[in-house]
This record gives C-alpha cells, structure tokens and sequence, in this order.
C-alpha cells in the first residue's frame, strides 16, 4: 500500500454516516455499490463528494493521474462497469473499503464490514463508546439506544436507523 493512502485514512476520521435521499444508480453492483459510499461516506460537516473531489484525492495521493473526475462518475452511474485493478484499489482507499467490496461473492459479503460501521468505528470517541457497551444488560443497552435517540432528535438528525 502506498505511504500517501495510509495519511489519506488519517484524515477519514472526520467521515460519518449519511442517510440521503438521492436515488441510487441504476447501474449494476459496482455502480449501486460506488453510489452507496458516496452517498453514505463523506465529511462530517458536508454533504457527498463529488466524482471531481474523489479523483483529485487519488490523483494526488499517488502523485500521478489514475483516475478522472468523468470516469468516477461514469463507474457510479453504470456507464461504464470494467474498471482495471488499480481503479478498484484507488477507490476501496479512497472510501476505506476493500476492493473486493465491489464484487458480489456470498462467502466475502457474509464476513464482510459495512462501510457505514467502518466510517464510524474511525471516530475514537464512537469507538470508545462502543467498546466500553460490552457486557452490558440489554436494559443497559437499551437506555443507552434511547439516549442516543435523543441525542440525534436535539442535533436535529434523523431517528431512522443507519442501516436502513
């Protein structure tokens, strides 16, 4: 892996969760797959990136062009659905997926890490949290779910699930 994609996690602590309502690509697997991280994957206090902000990050973290703005917007809409290798791998970096994750294979989805949960396990506050929830009853677990609730209704978040 390249030393320039390990500062570009760095700086993905700041990504969060987002539940949008722009409609998904009709596009395929990789297509509805792309569109999923960038519909759900992006900076705290901002909405999605655009196709021209993700090939300018992978551009410059690999200090060479490997991707243009047109093409990552072609992949996530469908118009085009055979990205080399080194695409794939740029992409997974970029959004802090695997690359196998635009594949359809049951036995690695079955094990497979939603990119929702790794976007926020990046926090270390959230991570915090969740970790020190371990052993708790499920009366315990449930006023904490309550109180997060409520947390979200006074931000003015939705109350959906995430994974939804």
């Amino acid at each position: 892996m390249n030393s320039g994609w390990s500062s570009r996690c760095e700086l993905s602590q700041n990504l969060v969760v987002a539940v949008t309502e722009e409609s998904p690509s009709q596009g395929g697997l990789l297509a509805d797959r792309l569109d999923h991280l960038f519909r759900t994957v992006h900076p705290k206090d901002r909405g999605p990136y655009t196709p021209a902000e993700v090939a300018q990050a992978i551009n410059e973290t690999a200090g060479e062009r490997v991707i243009s703005s047109t093409y990552v917007w072609q992949l996530r809409t469908g118009r085009r659905d055979n990205p080399t290798q080194k695409h794939l791998s740029a992409l997974g970096a970029f959004f802090g997926v695997s690359p196998m994750y635009f594949f359809q294979q049951a036995e690695s989805d079955r094990d497979a890490v939603p990119p929702e949960l790794i976007a926020a396990l990046k926090n270390d506050e959230v991570r915090d949290m969740a970790l020190r929830t371990v052993g708790l009853s499920d009366r315990a677990l449930r006023a904490i779910k309550d109180m997060i609730e409520n947390a979200r209704a006074v931000e003015g978040l939705a109350a959906e699930d995430p994974r939804a």
